[in-house]
């Protein structure tokens, strides 16, 4: 080993260019699997981190109208009682998630606390740093909290006895800390760093709604009560729901390790993130391994003459290999330091919090041992197996490389070709990824989002009407504002509901569409294009109200239809559908206009067809959303003044439309994007040293052909201009492969947004021109050395 140690510094220090690009490529592939494996492990952990997780099932209820997307509803609260009745050593828990305010002096902090049975926590046997969890919910003011709310709210030293106020309901909640757990894992769906027991009276109301929990002795026991579900959906029917809508309500049990990748997307960008670092680390294999065995055909004399003095086969065969461990050792530490600098800076872009594990189950030492033993064997076969096993006369007497390099140079050109394959489909990728994502953050919704800002704290059931009145008026008086609306459909949610509606005379299933109040100004304020006919009017609420005094509602009002609603009732044009009466359950509208369409959801999401009525209050759990023209930070300043005067223990949730839309919709978009874009970057870079590394080896070896080529009358022109095509042969072969198989994912990928950019030939043009660049730009300053060398110098090297 240490001839090998000895061996491998002289080949080093001698050959700097090929130690750098052959160690810092490998490195550089190894840091970017590393940090890209990571990220695919925390996502694939997603509540498997959770203690007895394997145990725990879910209940999953969703519903979905025809032509609506899906949409996920929260089991409800006698759900879980009801399982045990009717499925024996049937256990679990309930979790309700609602956001509530802490008192912490004079300020209030905005917190998610979950309110769940006493068995959660025998459901999920969290570490505690102090108290009994399941000893401290069996009193009504107990709570349990974490370590990290106990130092943001009683600094160093026990918690345990100390008492916290809670904001909620619009009243002040005395709670005595029984327990503190240890800090918990950022890879949980359903995470809270407070925790309180559920009331006898609560409902989902209040909160995100119930979130029940099942376990099960053995899977066996867990399929027989998913084969059961349907029949205990008509034991026990939800009351809220009209007997049609059996059909279209579904509900079922998840295994809880299978709830965060079946959400939307998830599964995809794991799978692309972590395809992307497995690219990164196989180009950055396949370049070690080609310049490995490129040079190893120029070590065949040396072998030989080791031979000769003595050396066995097997001896040879040990330092060759020794020699390949130790240079992929040397890469790999260099590539773990890399990750190690880098993962600060991913965690910032990219919104995760990524650490490398070196010691327990998830240790990131054994996965490494594999890959130097993997790679080792790799890049030293080809001389410890194949050149070790030439005679030495042979080799010595023979002017040219022993048995030829012909099929060396053809699997070097083939490795070429499949580098530069990936490395343009991940450039066609990137292009498009990053215009998408600047697309859906940049594209026309239907309404002008900027200088809007919402208020979901206006609808809360602990604001009364007196408040909402007062808080509204008061609002109004502020500067800054030019106008305000309430409304139960708001960006990103709010209360509706979907209904049946139709057209006299029509026939067929008839479509649903979307039913959302709003009040006075809404249109004007969101700032919505009319089409047709006109909008709720002041002068004409009499008879645009969808109720009466007593709050019944009327047989006949007046609804506005977006663009997409119209459509889908057959009508032609907007013009067309104002002043039509449409069927809507047992009553009927009159449609008196037409508003252009409005994307309060994801724009992966088809848009909607809304129907609007007019409410004066602007309907159920209304929200408040103001415009201003003036410093939006110093408007959201002004909003919290007059909040915390009129209903100091409900906090508001004000926030701009702009920024609920972006932490909503797009964060994630965005976050992942620089992922990807950041791996396929590093990717071609890998690829790029391989070509260049390649080029050094190639042009080195053809010196004296040049220089016969220049004696003969070849210019500096020519030879350059020959160097280059033969390098740019595999790159321009490579877009036959590279270009399939890019439209075929991107296509996939954009399959999945509803407002999405065209699959444009632009992108795949660009990137095969950048890539042609690059790869000449590359191989350019090899080709110029050589091609500019004097022809005596040349021929004089041999």
């Amino acid at each position: 080993m240490s001839s090998a140690f000895l061996t491998l510094y002289r080949s080093l220090t001698r050959h700097r260019l090929y130690a750098m690009l052959n160690i810092g490529g490998l490195a550089l592939g190894i840091a970017v699997f590393l940090v890209l494996m990571l990220f695919v492990r925390f996502e694939t952990n997603y509540d498997r981190v959770l203690p007895g997780w394997e145990r725990v099932w879910m209940i999953e209820r969703t519903l979905q109208f025809p032509g609506n997307p899906k949409v996920e509803i929260p089991s409800l609260p006698p759900m879980l009682a009801q399982m045990k009745a009717d499925y024996p050593g049937t256990t679990g828990a309930r979790l309700l998630q609602y956001d509530v305010a802490v008192q912490n002096g004079t300020v209030s902090v905005a917190q998610t606390m979950g309110q769940v049975d006493p068995a959660y926590f025998q459901l999920f046997p969290f570490p505690s740093a102090e108290g009994d969890p399941v000893a401290a919910l069996a009193r009504p003011d107990g709570i349990v909290i974490t370590t990290t709310a106990a130092q943001t709210y009683f600094g160093q030293g026990s918690s345990i006895g100390r008492t916290l106020t809670v904001l909620f309901d619009g009243a002040p909640h005395l709670y005595r800390v029984g327990a503190v757990l240890r800090p918990l894992p950022g890879n949980i769906s359903y995470a809270s760093d407070l925790f309180t027991a559920i009331p006898p009276d609560a409902t989902a109301q209040r909160g995100k709604g119930f979130r029940t929990f099942l376990s099960f002795p053995d899977d066996a026991a867990a399929a027989r009560v998913a084969r059961d579900l349907a029949a205990f959906v008509k034991r026990h029917p939800d009351p809220d729901f009209p007997v049609g809508m059996v059909d279209i309500a579904k509900t079922g049990i998840v295994p809880l390790g299978d709830v965060h990748l079946a959400a939307d997307t998830v599964g995809t960008v794991v799978t692309v993130l972590g395809t992307v670092g497995t690219v990164a680390l196989l180009l950055a294999v396949i370049n070690y391994i080609n310049l490995a065995t490129a040079r190893a055909a120029l070590r065949a004399r040396e072998i030989a003459l080791r031979k000769v003095v003595g050396a066995t086969r097997g001896a040879l065969v040990v330092q060759l290999l020794g020699e390949a461990l130790i240079a992929v050792t040397v890469a790999t530490l260099v590539g773990l330091a890399l990750a190690e600098v880098a993962l600060p800076f991913v965690n910032a872009t990219g919104g995760t919090t990524l650490a490398i594990v070196y010691w327990g189950s998830d240790s990131i030492l054994v996965p490494l041992a594999v890959l130097i033993v993997t790679v080792s064997v790799l890049a030293g076969f080809h001389p410890a197996f194949v050149i070790s096993r030439f005679q030495p006369a042979g080799v010595l007497a023979s002017t040219r490389t022993p048995g030829g390099d012909r099929p060396g140079a053809r699997l070097r050109k083939m490795l070429v070709v499949f580098q530069f394959a990936i490395a343009i489909a991940l450039m066609i990728g990137t292009g498009i990824l990053v215009a998408q994502t600047r697309h859906v953050q940049n594209a026309d919704i239907g309404f002008s989002r900027h200088g809007l800002i919402m208020v979901p704290g206006y609808g809360a059931a602990a604001v009364d009407r007196v408040q909402r009145t007062a808080l509204a008026t008061a609002i109004r008086a502020t500067s800054g504002f030019v106008a305000t609306t309430t409304s139960g459909i708001a960006p990103t949610g709010g209360s509706y509901s979907i209904s049946a509606m139709h057209r006299a005379g029509a026939t067929g299933e008839p479509p649903r569409i979307l039913q959302a109040t709003v009040g006075e100004r809404f249109f004007e304020t969101y700032g919505v294009a009319l089409l047709a006919g006109r909008r709720f009017d002041p002068r004409r609420f009499a008879i645009d109200e969808e109720q009466d005094d007593k709050g019944t509602k009327t047989r006949d009002h007046n609804v506005i239809l977006n663009r997409t609603a119209i459509q889908r009732l057959g009508f032609t044009t907007p013009a067309a559908a104002v002043g039509q009466v449409i069927a809507q359950g047992d009553r009927t509208a009159r449609i008196i206009g037409v508003v252009g369409d409005m994307r309060f959801a994801t724009p992966r999401e088809p848009l909607n067809a809304v129907s609007y009525s007019y409410r004066a209050d602007g309907g159920a759990a209304p929200v408040l959303v103001i415009r201003t023209n003036s410093d939006v930070a110093a408007t959201l300043a002004r909003v919290e003044l007059v909040w915390r005067r009129l209903a100091p223990n409900v906090p508001s949730g004000a926030i701009t439309v702009d920024q609920k839309l972006y932490d909503s919709f797009y964060r994630q978009n965005v976050q992942r994007s620089r992922l990807f874009t950041t791996g396929a970057v590093l990717a071609v870079a890998i690829g790029c040293l391989g070509l260049y590394g390649l080029a050094a080896f190639d042009t080195m070896r053809r010196v004296k052909e040049i220089g016969i080529r220049k004696v003969l009358g070849a210019s500096t022109s020519d030879v350059m201009r020959l160097l280059l095509i033969q390098f740019l042969q595999p790159v321009l072969l490579a877009n036959v492969i590279a270009w399939p198989i890019a439209w075929f994912a991107m296509s996939h990928w954009l399959g999945g947004f509803d407002d999405r950019i065209t699959l444009s030939p632009v992108y795949f043009v660009a990137a095969s021109a950048l890539a042609l660049v690059i790869a000449a730009a590359t191989v350019a300053s090899q080709a110029w050395r050589v091609a500019r060398a004097e022809p005596t110098r040349a021929l004089h090297q041999f």
